[in-house]
């Protein structure tokens, strides 16, 4: 289950054109099960009302009209003190300088004066006012306060400017909320190292030797970790999907490449989640030119790629995935004494609804301790939750 889920955070929407576009952060934040109280500032009613977000809600909205909660309570007070989180999105270069200053003019910084709950803010502005050394100060003064500050993505703003200053995706403030949320979890002061994504074993500049991974799993896998409060080191291969916000992310493409990037990140880490779905043979020649198409059809010589996890050193928590088709379990369980891991999570990746490209997956988790558990289809979010409990228990047995 996610972090997000049963959690109540305060939206704090300031007067930015992006504004509605935390009506739509609203709505994800409900759909994950969060009970979301929506703070607005008076220049923020100016381009999205109070019903928009009380309609994806299902919450009354605090304004600076109502003082009060239905409850007859002073409604900053009331809503503030109850929070466990704050993220205000977007966030203005003006509501940061009144909360650097700890100003209470409305809503939202009344209620982050209130508050002692993780804060969250993401600016979004015109490229100059972001870039302007007043800004920047006060940014320093959140950061230095312990707050966590997104930095706004480059591009098109409404102004027609082009630069620095936009609200950042949804799936990245969503994160920078799970990683705030997860500080003090079960992994706090943990290192934990995942791979993921496919690796991809060249012919020519043009072809190459891959397989279907996608990446999901283990992507699930690095922001179940970020939740649970660890350094999360993701050594990601070819993959359709975006590393999570707040992780730490080593781009690879072949085993190679792979082996180094582990090499560095699982230097004084506490375990690996080896997830990467790494090709077992490759070229044994790289063509520098395109091959052509010939009257005979070429013959390509492969070679044994070499085996990451038994040229690993380190002492540190080993947790090993196998896509099987058939005999899964006799399969996994060879690997599991022949790479001497702590455990292995085998999946049958010749079914559509689970392992590559599916959202679901189906796994059994196997352990040198002779533990077996079985993990029925499911999300792979929830697939992910379920191996870190398992390296939640093989920490503590060390």
């Amino acid at each position: 289950m996610s972090i997000l889920s049963g959690t109540r955070v305060i939206l704090g929407v300031t007067g930015s054109i992006a504004a509605y576009k935390a009506a739509d952060l609203a709505s994800a934040l409900t759909q994950a099960g969060v009970q979301v109280d929506v703070a607005l500032t008076r220049a923020a009613e100016n381009f999205v009302t109070p019903m928009t977000f009380e309609a994806v809600t299902q919450r009354p909205v605090v304004t600076s009209e109502t003082p009060m909660t239905r409850e007859n309570r002073v409604a900053h007070v009331e809503v503030g003190r109850s929070a466990d989180a704050i993220v205000i999105a977007p966030a203005t270069a003006s509501s940061i300088a009144r909360i650097a200053f700890g100003l209470a003019e409305d809503p939202v910084t009344e209620m982050v004066l209130v508050s002692g709950a993780p804060l969250v803010v993401a600016p979004a502005m015109e490229p100059g006012m972001f870039a302007h050394p007043a800004t920047q100060t006060n940014l320093k003064i959140l950061r230095d306060r312990g707050v966590h500050v997104i930095p706004p993505d480059h591009g098109r703003l409404a102004s027609g400017l082009v630069g620095q200053g936009r609200l950042p995706l949804k799936s990245v403030l969503l994160d920078a909320l799970r990683l705030v949320l997860g500080r003090s979890g079960p992994l706090a002061g943990r290192t934990i190292v995942v791979s993921a994504g496919g690796t991809r074993e060249h012919l020519d500049p043009v072809r190459h030797i891959g397989n279907r991974a996608s990446g999901r799993q283990g992507i699930a896998l690095a922001r179940a970790a970020m939740e649970q409060g660890a350094a999360v080191r993701l050594v990601l291969g070819a993959a359709t999907v975006t590393p999570p916000y707040g992780v730490d992310t080593s781009s690879v493409e072949t085993t190679a490449e792979m082996l180094e990037a582990l090499s560095v990140a699982t230097v004084g880490c506490d375990a690996l989640i080896m997830n990467a779905a790494i090709g077992d043979f490759r070229p044994a020649h790289y063509s520098p030119a395109k091959i052509k198409r010939r009257v005979a059809t070429p013959i390509f010589e492969l070679e044994e790629t070499p085996s990451l996890l038994k040229s690993l050193t380190g002492e540190f928590v080993r947790v090993a995935f196998a896509a099987e088709t058939e005999d899964h379990e006799m399969n996994a369980r060879q690997k599991l004494e022949e790479l001497q891991v702590d455990a292995v999570v085998v999946n049958d990746v010749g079914a559509s609804d689970r392992g590559f490209a599916a959202g679901t997956n189906a796994v059994t988790m196997i352990s040198r301790s002779g533990q077996r558990r079985e993990v029925a289809l499911t999300s792979k979010e929830d697939v992910a939750s379920a191996v870190l409990d398992l390296v939640q228990e093989l920490l503590a047995a060390r």
